[in-house]
């Protein structure tokens, strides 16, 4: 009877941590729309002066579908890859102050940490994010969601 009991407790805490994080990434959805691109470094150690590393760039591109959004703080950065690694050291802004900016782009970078393993590609692959949509009004929705990343990146001169 306990172990039903106790069977039953975590399987409905289990369905309302599912659930919760669905809304969450829904509420992500509804807000703004988000591609993460991605561009290796020229040269190796070019950054870290250390030549038999490899690093690179994701670049999140976000445009905001609600115009009371005023930013996006992203908290926590992690690949889904397991030769990939971001040590975010700060947040990360994406600040959309007017009400005329719908768009904008924000970076950092990724470690190649598995050095026999070749990463060539990313395109499909997928990067978790965390942090916090701040609205006007001071509303805050935190969120947690999984982005797939979409190609190489290109930097577009206008």
């Amino acid at each position: 009877m306990i172990t039903a009991i106790a069977i039953s407790v975590l399987l409905l805490m289990f369905l309302f941590n599912f659930i919760r994080r669905k809304q969450k990434q829904q509420c992500f959805n509804r807000a703004v729309d988000m591609t993460v691109n991605y561009m290796f470094q020229e040269r190796p150690g070019q950054y870290s002066g250390d030549r038999t590393s490899k690093s690179g760039v994701f670049v999140f591109k976000a445009e905001r579908n609600d115009d009371q959004l005023k930013n996006i703080v992203i908290r926590k950065v992690r690949p889904l890859h397991a030769a990939l690694n971001v040590n975010l050291e700060q947040i990360l802004v994406i600040p959309f102050g007017q009400k005329e900016v719908s768009r904008a782009d924000v970076s950092v970078r990724f470690k190649v940490i598995k050095k026999r393993v070749l990463v060539e590609n990313l395109t499909g692959e997928r990067v978790s994010i965390s942090g916090v949509l701040n609205f006007e009004q001071g509303r805050q929705e935190p969120f947690t969601t999984v982005v797939s990343i979409s190609n190489l990146y290109q930097k577009v001169e206008i």
